[in-house]
């Protein structure tokens, strides 16, 4: 399947968020994340995605399969802050080669931090990073959640 990355731009916004509801959604498997029962949707800020950061629309043809949050930290520091593949299309090498294309889009120093507590996660994330830097990575474990954190350059 060959997929492409298109940045989403400000009247695509309504999209993300949907596609965002069912990401957060399906994070609250591995840690707590808080629900407004009033607007029924999870909280989350994707303002600074339109300014300095970048986010993706994963797509095959017209077909949105996806996204990818990245975060341009400065001086060439960039972190895959979100990545969310619909399940229509997992284990079909959508998220595999969403990333590889974005590595090779945004070179630089990378940190890539595991969503916490979920093994397949950490196992994609260290797979995925290995390959394409052929075993030239850091991994740690940090934080409340022991979350995988893997860092590497690509510059």
């Amino acid at each position: 399947m060959n997929i492409e990355l298109i940045k989403v731009n400000k009247n695509e916004r309504s999209k993300l968020e949907k596609l965002l509801q069912l990401y957060l959604h399906d994070l609250s498997l591995y840690f707590p994340l808080d629900f407004d029962s009033e607007k029924c949707e999870y909280d989350y800020d994707l303002d600074k995605y339109f300014d300095n950061d970048f986010a993706y629309f994963i797509k095959s043809s017209n077909d949105i399969l996806g996204f990818i949050l990245i975060d341009n930290n400065g001086n060439y520091n960039y972190e895959i802050s979100e990545i969310f593949v619909l399940n229509n299309y997992k284990e079909k090498q959508v998220g595999t080669k969403a990333v590889i294309k974005v590595f090779d889009l945004y070179r630089g120093n990378w940190t890539i931090k595991a969503v916490p507590k979920s093994k397949v996660a950490e196992k994609f994330w260290i797979k995925v990073v290995s390959k394409y830097t052929n075993n030239n990575y850091k991994l740690s474990h940090t934080g409340k959640y022991n979350r995988a954190e893997l860092n590497f350059s690509n510059k």
